[in-house]
């Protein structure tokens, strides 16, 4: 679609491009941005990943070293945030310093070229000519160069938006899908403005009553956007560390692009443990509202993973695969409505309302109280902590965490109750007369969005990389190390041109494997506990298919299968689970479909044991099965089904 919007149509966001991406960034021939002074010089050091962990060199440089562009009208080389600058060239070829370079979107434009729609039916099976009528009908649809005026301002308006949660980013090639949806809405220049693709991070100036609760994005290293606000009170993405060695089991010290890993339930962890020289082991687990047993992947290999760990401890509101075959001790927890919390509320930069929409502070209110020795995790957590005498350490995390001005801050040996600590950060958010006894009344509080904070992308100069150059660096530093330890990895995705690459589903060389099986959301269900609420089970056996698994009627047929059959799916690398059959005319005829993390087997969930089919139980874990780049997990494996009866 990018093609076609670039190169056959011509029709693309300059404007957007030009200012509020590396688009204009100058290229040189080794990949790399051409600075002011030469290669990169300074090293920069950050916290680790999103503010947590030791610090470590990140790329980029500092702001005497800044990326150049070239000046259209001047006929010269600036720095990308020059103020003389009159027109950003986006396309040609220059020669800067004796360096041969070309803007970003010159070389995105011409690698772009092998994407036709044509290829792209060879790999998804989806006509040309509708990839084709897509591509104009979006770009139709996104007017670019309109205008809306809201309260005042002239915005950018773009009536049309590229959106993609896991079916993206499930997969082995899930980094450049991702950034492939955003190179889409980027050329329509629709990223967070009016109509366009709205998102994380976001923009809040405070509570108007007290300045509370503000938090932006800015420019940062080499113009991009930063964030000192994306999960809760943590770093954003940007900059990217480098990769270097470390005693770190998770491998993200080398992954520095993965937000999560997949190591610690792998079936080759230990062999990346060993080649890597990691020594560190678990010897204690606490786990609360996680069954890791049924969501990870193979149940059998994060088994092997959970025997090694010597003591285990569960919070829980019901047993669970977990709790009845790896837990030394279960404490029962407290569920959302028996508990109160001001939390839930404090991720309203991720949960917030789209648009112009008002912001909301919500709390949580115990509706009834707990039975018996059901006590709330973190309680539970707090008075551990206490008995060991890290009181002031809990203190001052509570107090970095909640921004506490002096007046509110907990003292090194104060103990609060639920209902006390709740009392004490509303006032300090939302002021004296807003404290537990106003949210328990009113159960939550708002106040209008700004304009400049709905749409903050037209308001704050930084940028965001179209061009992945970061990948240069981290793709050196991540051979050199896999390299040295003899581990093999799929390097040719560090590669700062966003690309499409085959994942393993598409290599499969046994033609019995015919089908692709993957999960998918199920509206009812959330994660893998919900099953055992009797009312959302009465209401997923209405369901057609919630507990079944789905297949084209057309090929459900062909194999012989109706409605109601129990069939046995085998996975290509040995997984094996089993169902109930449903064919479904709107599903695509090479697929099986699962809803949910479904087919428990525990005792202790009676109203969901042996319901629906259990998907994990298809996927591998290990480095060949994961993203190169981000660690995401292939969430799709070739099956193939045999019907029992």
């Amino acid at each position: 679609m990018v093609n076609i919007i670039v190169n056959d149509l011509g029709k693309y966001d300059k404007t957007y491009l030009a200012l509020k991406t590396n688009g204009p960034y100058l290229i040189g021939p080794d990949g790399r941005y051409v600075r002011e002074r030469g290669r990169r010089e300074k090293k920069l050091v950050r916290p680790g990943p999103f503010g947590l962990g030791p610090p470590a060199e990140v790329v980029g440089d500092d702001d005497s070293n800044k990326p150049l562009v070239w000046d259209a009208i001047d006929q010269k080389a600036k720095v990308y945030d020059d103020p003389t600058i009159k027109e950003y060239a986006l396309l040609g070829e220059y020669s800067v310093n004796g360096i041969k370079c070309r803007p970003a979107f010159q070389l995105i434009k011409d690698h772009l070229r092998s994407y036709t729609p044509k290829y792209a039916e060879e790999v998804s099976s989806v006509p040309a000519g509708t990839v084709s009528r897509i591509a104009n009908e979006f770009l139709e649809a996104a007017k670019v160069g309109s205008t809306i005026s809201l309260e005042g301002y002239e915005l950018p308006f773009r009536p049309a938006a590229a959106v993609l949660f896991r079916g993206g980013e499930g997969h082995e090639n899930s980094h450049h899908t991702c950034m492939a949806v955003s190179l889409l809405n980027a050329v329509v220049g629709n990223c967070d403005l009016p109509g366009g693709a709205l998102g994380w991070p976001a923009r809040c100036m405070g509570y108007p009553g007290t300045g509370r609760l503000k938090f932006e994005p800015y420019k940062g290293v080499d113009g991009m956007i930063e964030t000192d606000y994306f999960f809760n009170h943590n770093h954003g993405p940007w900059p990217p560390h480098l990769p270097h060695e470390a005693d770190d089991p998770s491998l993200q010290n080398i992954f520095t692009l993965a937000p999560f890993t997949f190591v610690y339930g792998s079936s080759d962890r230990k062999e990346l443990w060993e080649k890597l020289a990691i020594n560190h082991r678990f010897e204690i687990m606490f786990s609360y509202g996680c069954n890791t047993i049924m969501s990870l992947a193979n149940p059998e290999i994060t088994a092997e993973s959970l025997k090694e760990i010597p003591f285990i401890v569960v919070f829980e509101i019901f047993h669970s695969e977990l709790t009845e075959g790896f837990a030394d001790i279960v404490l029962p927890d407290t569920c959302y409505l028996e508990e109160a919390s001001w939390v839930e509320g404090y991720a309203f930069n991720f949960n917030h309302a789209f648009g112009m929409d008002d912001w909301c502070y919500h709390v949580q209110q115990p509706v009834v109280q707990p039975v018996a020795e059901r006590r709330n995790v973190n309680d539970v957590i707090k008075d551990i902590c206490h008995r060991l005498g890290k009181t002031a350490n809990v203190n001052a995390f509570y107090n970095h965490f909640c921004e506490f001005s002096e007046a509110n801050q907990l003292r090194p040996d104060e103990k609060l109750s639920q209902e006390e600590m709740c009392d004490r950060v509303l006032k300090h958010f939302f002021g004296e007369e807003h404290g537990w006894n106003y949210f328990k009344e009113h159960g939550f509080i708002r106040w209008p969005k700004r304009v400049e904070e709905a749409y903050w992308r037209h308001f704050i100069d930084a940028r965001h990389p179209i061009y992945l150059e970061y990948m240069v660096d981290i793709g050196e530093r991540v051979k050199d190390i896999m390299e040295k330890a003899g581990i093999k990895i799929r390097l040719e995705q560090y590669t700062p041109l966003i690309s499409w690459f085959p994942c393993s589903i598409h290599k499969a060389k046994d033609p019995s494997f015919d089908l692709i099986c993957f999960s998918y959301r199920d509206i009812l269900h959330t994660g893998s506990h919900t099953m055992e609420q009797p009312w959302l089970d009465e209401a997923s056996k209405m369901n057609p298919y919630t507990y079944n698994i789905t297949i084209n009627a057309d090929i459900g047929k062909q194999k012989g299968l109706r409605d109601g059959d129990l069939i046995e799916i085998e996975s290509s690398t040995g997984g094996k689970t089993r169902g109930t059959v449903k064919l479904m005319e709107g599903q695509h005829p090479q697929t099986l479909g699962i809803a949910a993390c479904s087919g428990h087997w525990t005792r202790g969930m009676p109203i969901a044991q042996g319901k629906g089919a259990h998907f994990d139980a298809l996927m591998a874990c290990d480095l060949e099965h994961v993203d190169p780049v981000s660690l995401n997990i292939e969430t799709a494996t070739r099956v193939r089904i045999r019907k029992l009866q």
